[in-house]
């Protein structure tokens, strides 16, 4: 499904990307084509005045001339004294277009110039003219030559087709960088998608991990429900209420693990319910430590509060949450450690970061250091005996996602002298 998507939306990209890319070189295209034709007629009329002047004020030029300024001006040059024609051999292969265009040329200047036009010094008036003949771009000019009424005129023409070829040739480059874009931008999209998708990946590979643990704790519990209320159907009435008390214990393992996993599914909703308000952190210690200690006498371990001396910074808490998260830890600490081994429960006011740790300390065998890491993870077990009977490997992810919800921190390291150290720690300066 991921793989479908990611397909599709790699697609999706590359085409909308690709055709803002085409739009783009296209705009480019048309403007870097006008420049091309706008310079070359620049240079194309540069060049034909530069020969009108210089046909004008010298007595004679020669053959050589002539075909160097056709060959560094890429046009063919055409002269006319008095409407005769002045024939020069011209650039070598170019005999046939001349012979062509020669008539047709003829026919255009003779309409387009009025020899008859003088000045007041009886010279024929300077005219001067441009206009396109088949392929070529043709300028002309008509020099007066003395007072006389003699006039020589003067016609260049240019073949296009340099131009058209250059067209051509940027279409091609312009086509193949748009190709190489669209490959560049498909792979850039496909690393974009993966890496966008990678969170939803993620979260349904952990959703369906999380079903199929759900389901397996979710057997065992049934399987005994089912077991014993089938024996007790059977059983004396002695027996029939052993079984009907085991079958109890499991209907109540199985709420416990139904309203983890229902806090654990609206936590990552976020739509875990909780009413913050300013709470006193020894007074929420006091009373948990109140509630547990003749739990942890009944279990024979020895529970110690600790509080600082002076006053500590109140903190936006849910109370009833943060005792529920204490009670994990502390009911973590009491089931992992051997009897007659102390459990502490902290209370620290950090002035240097400005924070507030509660510790539930213990000196059992502690955890290792490769298990830490994992230790948060749901239906993780470091310990494979302790999803016999009570854990489910919820109660820690629990804790984290309690703490999350108060914008706070839970960590573990290691209790001086063995066992482990759960601290959670709320942040004063963001909470006052």
């Amino acid at each position: 499904m991921i793989s479908a998507l990611r397909r599709r939306l790699t697609l999706l990209m590359t085409a909308l990307t690709s055709l803002v890319l085409a739009g783009a070189l296209v705009v480019t295209w048309n403007y870097a084509a006008a420049q091309y034709d706008t310079s070359a007629e620049m240079l194309f009329e540069q060049n034909f005045s530069a020969i009108c002047d210089r046909l004008d004020s010298a007595d004679s030029v020669s053959d050589a001339w002539l075909a160097e300024q056709e060959y560094t001006g890429r046009c063919l040059l055409f002269l006319r004294d008095n409407g005769a024609a002045l024939h020069f051999p011209g650039t070598a292969g170019n005999t046939e277009a001349r012979t062509a265009l020669e008539p047709l040329l003829a026919e255009g200047l003779a309409m387009a110039f009025d020899t008859d036009k003088h000045d007041s010094s009886g010279a024929v008036q300077r005219q001067s003219t441009t206009f396109t003949l088949d392929a070529y771009r043709c300028h002309a000019a008509l020099l007066p030559r003395g007072t006389a009424g003699s006039y020589l005129l003067v016609a260049a023409a240019q073949d296009m087709t340099f131009v058209r070829q250059h067209r051509v040739q940027t279409v091609v480059q312009y086509t193949a960088l748009w190709i190489v874009g669209t490959l560049l931008l498909a792979a850039i999209s496909h690393a974009l998608t993966a890496r966008a998708l990678a969170p939803t990946a993620l979260a349904m590979r952990r959703q369906k991990e999380f079903i199929a643990a759900a389901g397996h704790e979710l057997r065992s519990p049934l399987t005994v429900v089912k077991t014993c209320l089938d024996a007790a159907r059977h059983a004396h009435d002695t027996e029939r209420n052993a079984f009907l008390q085991s079958a109890e214990q499991e209907a109540d393992r199985m709420a416990r693990l139904v309203d983890d996993l229902l806090l654990l599914a609206n936590g990552d909703l976020d739509n875990l319910p909780t009413h913050l308000q300013p709470v006193a952190p020894d007074t929420l210690c006091i009373e948990v430590y109140e509630q547990f200690y003749l739990v942890a006498k009944k279990r024979q371990h020895p529970l110690t509060l600790t509080l600082p001396d002076g006053a500590v910074s109140p903190i936006q808490a849910d109370p009833d949450r943060v005792k529920q998260l204490l009670a994990i830890l502390l009911n973590n600490a009491l089931d992992h450690t051997p009897s007659w081994t102390p459990t502490e429960l902290i209370l620290r006011q950090e002035e240097k970061n400005a924070s507030v740790t509660l510790t539930v300390q213990d000196h059992g065998p502690g955890i290792p250091d490769a298990e830490k890491e994992h230790i948060f993870d749901r239906f993780y077990s470091a310990d494979p005996g302790r999803t016999a009977k009570q854990n489910f490997g919820l109660g820690l992810s629990v804790a984290k996602e309690l703490a999350r919800l108060h914008r706070a921190t839970l960590s573990v390291t290691d209790t001086p002298g063995g066992g482990a150290s759960f601290t959670v720690c709320f942040s004063v300066a963001h909470d006052r």
